[in-house]
């Protein structure tokens, strides 16, 4: 029996803990504009480099840590087996046993995806054409500069897929479900919440957002487990600040190089 286990007190003290985590998560999106408006002026890689590692450690203990403690308050055992079994909904009885995300067949085809957007990148770029499916948000300065800053924006990837994923498509909803008494009630609040999140990035980013945050939580509640979404998050984010640069030629010994050493006196 876990803390929030169903008598008036646990209700209560289900609400105090929803109320907290949306307030530390409207601070974390106030105090997370109030950043990147100056990280987007930062030229000094130390500066960016903080304000990387602010960043991850802030969201390990909101989404990661926040996420951890929901599911262990939550009244209903998820079975901590593993993270493969972690899901939000089980799939119906009727259908299939296999997961679309399983099957070989969507690994050919996501594979051939792949191949073909680079294809298609590396064409224009060849050919000095401007690149199409520019991102919908203001992110560019995201992109890291030196080795230094491409290591901490890689763990910020990895871990938004982890930590965002685990609260925002799970433990959110879950506790959210449990004081409406409606698990769509749950994915709606996170959806929306989880698009808000990223108010720095503009109106656009916010929306396109919001409609991939539904994408991915329409998949929660068919079943699919928890760590492919994690996995395509983190790789969409990896492919935003990572592949898609390389391939639009943003990377360079310019723009992606080690910080100057000092002579020392």
């Amino acid at each position: 029996m876990t803390i929030l286990h169903g008598t008036p007190r646990s209700e209560i003290l289900a609400i105090l803990w929803l109320t907290a985590l949306l307030g530390a998560c409207i601070h974390h999106s106030h105090a997370g504009t109030r950043d990147w408006q100056h990280f987007r002026t930062a030229n000094r890689t130390g500066e960016r480099r903080r304000l990387y590692l602010k960043w991850l450690i802030q969201s390990i203990l909101l989404f990661d840590l926040g996420g951890v403690i929901t599911l262990w308050l939550l009244p209903r055992p998820l079975g901590w087996t593993s993270l493969t079994q972690l899901r939000l909904s089980h799939p119906t009885p009727t259908a299939s046993t296999s997961s679309p995300e399983t099957s070989p067949a969507f690994f050919i085809g996501f594979g051939c995806g792949i191949l073909i957007l680079a294809g298609v990148f590396l064409l224009l770029r060849k050919l000095k054409r401007p690149l199409p499916l520019k991102p919908l948000g203001d992110f560019a300065a995201m992109i890291p500069r030196t080795w230094p800053e491409a290591g901490l924006a890689f763990l910020l990837c990895l871990n938004a897929g982890l930590g965002e994923e685990l609260f925002f498509r799970l433990a959110l909803p879950l506790l959210t479900g449990q004081l409406t008494g409606s698990l769509i009630a749950g994915a709606a609040l996170s959806t929306l919440l989880f698009g808000g999140m990223h108010w720095y990035q503009g109106l656009k980013g916010v929306l396109a957002t919001t409609a991939l945050g539904l994408i991915f939580m329409i998949r929660a509640l068919n079943g699919t487990p928890l760590i492919w979404l994690m996995g395509f998050h983190a790789l969409m984010d990896v492919v935003a600040l990572f592949i898609r640069p390389a391939l639009s030629g943003h990377f360079s010994r310019k723009t992606v190089r080690q910080p100057a050493v000092r002579p020392s006196s």
